[in-house]
């Protein structure tokens, strides 16, 4: 695979995975029937969400340009025989996700506790008190460039210090990430959880958005218990 289809294939994954959330959005929105199954009961107001599109399109479109720069010149790092190995891709799968989770857990705390901080970059994401699918990427464009940070500490530790990071490690992280952050700001219960220990579900994060305080990690629970960060719904 060259280098520009290796990105071309990791931007359409990227969109149509965006594009999904628009719908999904659009769907929990306009659809009153499913009101009734969401985590929060509050009132819907369409346009809110309209207003926001601006810079959930911005998001997308500047997160899709940078990435497709740097996604190129890191190709020289990637394994180019498209073999699937799958316990070889689970392991660096778990290395980046748990590598990146740790990362964005001490970022978003440290969005938090700064007052100046929670104040101009990470209150545009907290406008949301109650999410839908698509709002993962309602944020200051600063906040979602630093939260990449932590997956390419990851991807580039893989490559430099062995000659096998799969390209498919890529794209199932890119998938699972990003489902998942439609999964957490959907409003919906998850029950993904059930299966998977210390997964960061919709309640989870919910909790997060609902207190303004908490519950930091995303993809997994694990450091919020350790810091003894984890929120409750009756806390």
């Amino acid at each position: 695979m060259s280098a520009i289809n290796f990105v071309l294939v990791t931007i359409l994954i990227l969109l149509s995975i965006n594009l999904l959330g628009l719908v999904i959005s659009l769907i929990s929105i306009h659809s009153k029937n499913l009101h009734k199954f969401r985590r929060q009961d509050k009132k819907i107001y369409p346009s809110i969400f309209y207003n926001r599109l601006p810079l959930i399109g911005f998001n997308i479109l500047s997160l899709s340009l940078l990435s497709s720069f740097g996604l190129y010149f890191l190709f020289p790092l990637f394994n180019k025989s498209m073999d699937f190995d799958i316990l070889p891709i689970l392991l660096q799968l778990f290395i980046i996700l748990f590598v990146d989770d740790l990362f964005f857990y001490f970022l978003h705390r440290w969005l938090h506790e700064n007052k100046f901080l929670l104040k101009t970059i990470h209150r545009i994401h907290h406008k949301a008190t109650a999410p839908f699918a698509l709002e993962y990427l309602y944020v200051h464009p600063l906040e979602w460039m630093l939260g990449y940070i932590g997956p390419f500490i990851g991807i580039i530790s893989i490559g430099v210090f062995t000659d096998s990071l799969s390209i498919w490690t890529l794209w199932i992280y890119m998938f699972v990430r990003n489902m998942h952050e439609l999964d957490v700001h959907s409003g919906y219960k998850s029950k993904i959880d059930k299966w998977i220990p210390f997964w960061g579900d919709n309640d989870h994060h919910d909790i997060h958005h609902e207190k303004l305080d908490g519950n930091y990690a995303t993809t997994f629970t694990l450091w919020d218990h350790v810091f003894k960060t984890k929120m409750k719904k009756e806390n």
